[in-house]
């Protein structure tokens, strides 16, 4: 296995360069499945061709004659060995623009469409749901913020989890779900991994406040402001509140609480509910795991791969699959190596 192909164009129709022989050291590829570009990473040695890297230049790699990545030239350095280090970005990049929408009742194919003919890249619908979302009002957010959006919403109402994904230079809708055959773990070709807890940003209290005037202060608010008039607010004001919580969690680490403002004209039940639902959605323990390995192309963002470790089922955390939610491939001489960001459900 090996760089079968390493390509830069000075833009669309522009001079191409073979640029193999002038790779300097290993190629980096990030994905991340949370909203993100892709990105490669490289470093070239400045040859006696003259042929410079530039911005805007577009970069084709394959691997073992495998497409890998298909990207515009985004930055680079030079240094006094006249070594370039560069970056670029697959087509996601362009997700970053930002915009302002009104999208009506439609499906999360539906805003992925428009989005690709706005963000002038190439679209393919891999998988899509028939979940309508409620209409929406984006003013001056990115596109990825505005799939982020239907995304989230789409899973909360049918459980399916979908991403944005550069395949070679098209942008797809995936869902995740695809399992790998082979585990990574003890016996195999895993390196080592770090695992942590944290309840930095648990939360098992949600009060829900409702700030009401009474008749004097609202019969007064077109008088002229007074120096004590923070005092009046104060004194005139009632706060309503409601508050749900989770005793067993409450009990074990403590009250961890979040205020929320009531919805408007909320009543007593409607509050009540309201931190209810707020408590569902609300941080949880956050549980990270990273595995090095020897990589493949298949371990890349969405992608769900056994998980087993004996140290790791020591602690409570069993073999399981895990989705890979960020991925750092590696491409060295005639192998991959590859750090994983792992998704952990106990």
């Amino acid at each position: 296995m090996t760089v079968t192909s390493f390509f830069i164009q000075h833009g669309k129709g522009g001079e191409s360069w073979d640029a193999r022989q002038a790779l300097q050291t290993d190629i980096k590829w990030t994905t991340d499945i949370d909203f993100s570009a892709g990105q490669l990473e490289f470093k070239l040695t400045e040859v006696d061709e003259g042929f410079i890297p530039r911005m805007g230049d577009i970069v084709w790699f394959r691997w073992d004659k495998k497409p890998v990545f298909r990207g515009i030239i985004f930055k680079y350095g030079y240094d006094e060995s006249e070594n370039f280090s560069v970056t670029a970005y697959d087509s996601l990049r362009y997700f970053k623009n930002q915009d302002s929408l009104v999208w009506p009742v439609s499906t999360i194919g539906q805003r992925f469409d428009k989005i690709i003919k706005l963000a002038g890249v190439k679209g393919k619908k891999v998988a899509t749901s028939s979940h309508k979302l409620k209409a929406e009002v984006c003013d001056s957010k990115s596109y990825f913020d505005m799939l982020k959006s239907a995304v989230n919403n789409t899973y909360k109402a049918t459980d399916d989890h979908f991403f944005l994904w550069d395949n070679y230079g098209t942008v797809e809708l995936r869902k995740t779900g695809a399992k790998a055959k082979y585990y990574i773990g003890d016996k195999s070709s895993a390196t080592g991994f770090t695992y942590n807890r944290s309840i930095d940003n648990l939360v098992n209290t949600i009060r829900v406040v409702r700030s009401d005037k009474t008749k004097k202060q609202q019969s007064s608010s077109t008088a002229k402001v007074k120096a004590d008039s923070t005092k009046d607010d104060a004194k005139n004001t009632k706060l309503t509140t409601e508050t749900a919580a989770s005793k067993n969690s409450v009990t074990r680490y403590g009250v961890l609480q979040k205020v929320v403002k009531a919805k408007d004209k909320a009543n007593a039940a409607q509050m009540k509910q309201q931190a209810i639902d707020e408590l569902k959605k609300a941080g949880k323990m956050e549980h990270t795991l990273t595995v090095k390995t020897r990589g493949s192309l298949y371990m890349t963002p969405g992608y769900y791969w056994p998980i087993k470790f004996k140290s790791l089922k020591d602690i409570g955390v069993g073999t399981h699959y895990m989705m890979i939610t960020k991925s750092t491939l590696t491409f060295g001489t005639n192998e991959i190596t590859a750090e994983l960001e792992m998704k952990v459900r106990l």
